[in-house]
């Protein structure tokens, strides 16, 4: 992937939201899943993108995000919630010039008893002197979720307009949808992942990407391992492949 392109994607990995919140106007305590085991404490969210699902009025959580993004989800009520995302802490270790902060807001809303659909607002700014990162860019997103399941298992579309604009550089709109999924297998771990593709071309040439890992969890606590293979659609014919995990404490 060129620099452009990494920069991209990693705006879009916070971009999207950490997490939604919906649900029930009268949920005020988390359900049990079905199975009998204690509700998935991350079923707001995949490896990199989002769901629809419930976070509870007061939940929330924060942690590490790929070990890059250090990210906060809180809601405010079972309809509405806040996120916030910084690149900061990790930057700070390796360069002098480093600052990130996206924010935003998310709105759901349930359709039927397993159909929720999530619309919200982000942006923020990222400027490092990290080689490879070009500097000082800016960013906004609107974007809408789908999910239809369960915490225990669900499938997920998101459709996010993302533009990113840079110093002296009239930037450019990349739009990704992304599926994805995820799937209990057992009350502490479950299988999940992404498959994303641009087809409009932004700062740099459309790209694709895929994701696959297994999800850890207990009811305070999540650890997501897994892989991400990108390509850029042109001057490149082999994706390149990065391991990743993310680290949340939850709370309710």
């Amino acid at each position: 992937m060129t620099p452009r392109i990494i920069c991209l994607f990693m705006l879009s990995l916070v971009l999207p939201g950490a997490a939604a919140s919906a649900g029930e106007p009268d949920a005020a305590l988390p359900q049990a899943a079905s199975s009998g085991w204690f509700e998935n404490p991350a079923r707001t969210r995949g490896l990199t993108g989002t769901t629809a699902l419930p976070l509870h009025a007061g939940e929330g959580f924060i942690g590490q995000q790929a070990l890059f993004f250090t990210v906060a989800e809180v809601g405010l009520s079972d309809r509405v919630s806040v996120n916030f995302a910084s690149a900061t802490p990790f930057q700070l270790m390796f360069t002098e010039t480093s600052f990130s902060l996206l924010g935003g807001i998310k709105l759901t809303t349930p359709l039927s008893e397993k159909l929720h659909l999530a619309v919200g607002v982000q942006g923020g700014t990222y400027d490092s002197d990290f080689p490879g990162s070009l500097g000082h860019h800016s960013a906004v997103a609107a974007y809408g979720t789908l999910t239809y399941g369960t915490g225990d298992a669900n499938l997920s579309l998101t459709v996010q307009p993302i533009y990113v604009w840079a110093r002296d550089d009239d930037g450019g709109l990349m739009v990704l949808p992304m599926l994805g999924g995820f799937l209990r297998l057992g009350e502490h771990w479950g299988l999940t992942g992404e498959v994303a593709l641009s087809p409009v071309r932004a700062m740099a040439d459309a790209f694709a990407f895929a994701t696959a890992g297994a999800r850890l969890m207990g009811q305070r606590w999540s650890v997501d391992l897994g892989v991400l293979a990108g390509q850029q659609l042109r001057g490149q014919d082999v994706p390149a492949f990065v391991p990743g995990a993310s680290f949340l404490f939850h709370w309710r």
